[in-house]
């Protein structure tokens, strides 16, 4: 219900909102942070830098919560789908070589793939290649606990139906990651491991950045964690072998913090390759990056989730700032990440708290049932506010019988019960009635306006 929501309303975080004064930084991000810790139970760790220096980092939490050993500026962290960036530069290094070309056919390295005379590497690196995901595939759940070659991975998504024609959509596919790494393998004629290590992580200087390996012994891994109703456990065993190119690797804050300069400031690969790597293509989506605007800023980003962990790395590189958040127990990174940006851009922002449900006048649920709008150059998105036995419900547009629970903070506030950092805030003019309406993630806040 979470990710629905946000799917639906975070992208509307990049609309203009009225700033507010801030300019101590680092202690407004040390007070956010602080009240994540605690009242969210964030575990992990945080750097800021800009302008070339880092204001804030710092550690929370636990690396080893059976051994009580806390998290340091030194752990490592598994970061998922920041991978895939890695992945993408040394493609483009290969390109760069002449070893591959772009436009190459998937057919080339992979004879008798379907469809693989319509499928080139440019699509396998922006996600339009219409290949089935095999992370969202039924099988998965069963496999991914073993250690699969490459071609019994493939296998699993090789056969599967296309999502649409190669070129003609965009889709979020680890499967593409997962064949370009095999790819760099047969080009290089090294292992990925080695290819990355000697290519990649040496030019950027990325001594505690590398392929994870879970039965090696390595100085200062964080264990993962993952939150349950009664608590929280040990993060379920993954195998490395299955994420592969597309979210293998393991990292700290310091280390992406330089791999981010470095790669844009065309260490790694050239201007040219960087120009490719963070041009937004079908859906805002470069080679292994998300490229977008926070508030009309340009930001370059792109997250991670595997179980226990989940990761942020992203940069407003007209602005010289970069953010980096690592978690060890799948903390809510993508939100921390656009509450840092608020704060940094002097924009409305929310401590973390836990608001306390109220009890209200049910008749004063009435005035606010009706059809909804958030307006956008790309198009709107449509929701209603409905009531159902004297309980207040959002119910986006286009998903089914989904609805989802506001709970009264007071007459005109309410916070989404299965998200407490979510909100819907309307004003009152002097007759009562409805003047305007908001939504609110992390204190941001949104219009929603009436419709018809």
């Amino acid at each position: 219900m979470k990710k629905i929501l946000s799917a639906i309303l975070v992208s509307y975080l990049l609309w203009p909102v009225t700033s507010i004064a801030q300019t101590n930084y680092p202690a407004a991000i040390s007070k956010y942070m602080e009240a994540q810790a605690t009242i969210k139970q964030f575990s992990g760790n945080v750097l800021v830098a800009v302008n070339g220096n880092v204001i804030y980092q710092k550690a929370f939490g636990y690396a080893d919560r059976e051994w009580n050993v806390p998290n340091s500026l030194s752990s490592k962290f598994e970061i998922g789908s920041l991978t895939k960036q890695f992945t993408a530069a040394a493609i483009l290094q290969l390109a760069e070589q002449h070893k591959l070309n772009l436009n190459d056919k998937l057919s080339v390295y992979f004879p008798g793939y379907p469809k693989g005379d319509s499928v080139t590497l440019h699509m396998l690196l922006n996600h339009t290649s219409g290949i089935a995901d095999y992370t969202a595939l039924p099988r998965f759940n069963a496999v991914h606990t073993l250690a699969l070659t490459r071609d019994s991975v493939i296998v699993l998504f090789k056969n599967q139906p296309y999502a649409f024609s190669p070129g003609t959509k965009w889709q979020y596919s680890n499967s593409g990651y997962f064949l370009l790494g095999c790819i760099i393998e047969k080009v290089s004629k090294k292992h990925y491991n080695d290819y990355i290590k000697e290519n990649i992580l040496s030019k950027a200087s990325l001594a505690n950045t590398g392929v994870n390996h879970l039965d090696s012994v390595l100085l200062y891994r964080a264990k993962g964690y993952s939150p349950e109703k009664s608590g929280i456990k040990n993060a379920d065993y993954f195998s490395m072998e299955i994420p592969f190119s597309a979210g293998s690797i393991i990292s700290t804050v310091h280390d992406l913090y330089n791999w981010q300069k470095a790669l844009l400031n065309g260490l790694v690969i050239s201007k040219e390759s960087v120009l490719k790597m963070t041009t937004a293509y079908l859906g805002n989506y470069g080679y292994g990056l998300n490229i977008d605007q926070f508030n009309n800023h340009k930001r370059i980003s792109h997250s991670g989730a595997i179980p226990g962990f989940s990761s942020f790395l992203g940069s407003f590189p007209d602005d010289k700032i970069f953010i980096v958040i690592l978690s060890n127990n799948e903390g809510d990174v993508g939100g921390i990440s656009e509450a840092l940006s608020s704060i940094l851009f002097n924009l409305p922002y929310q401590i973390p708290y836990i608001p306390t449900e109220v009890t209200i006048n049910p008749a004063v649920l009435k005035k606010y049932i009706g059809k909804y709008q958030i307006e956008q150059s790309s198009g709107n998105t449509y929701l209603a506010l409905v009531e159902d036995n004297n309980k207040l419900y959002l119910k986006p547009e286009g998903a089914g019988d989904l609805k989802m629970e506001l709970k009264p903070e007071s007459e005109t506030k309410f916070f989404f019960a299965r998200d407490h950092d979510q909100e819907i805030e309307f004003t009152l003019d002097k007759k009562g009635n409805i003047a305007k309406t908001y939504f609110i993630n992390k204190g941001a806040k949104i219009e929603i306006k009436p419709r018809n």
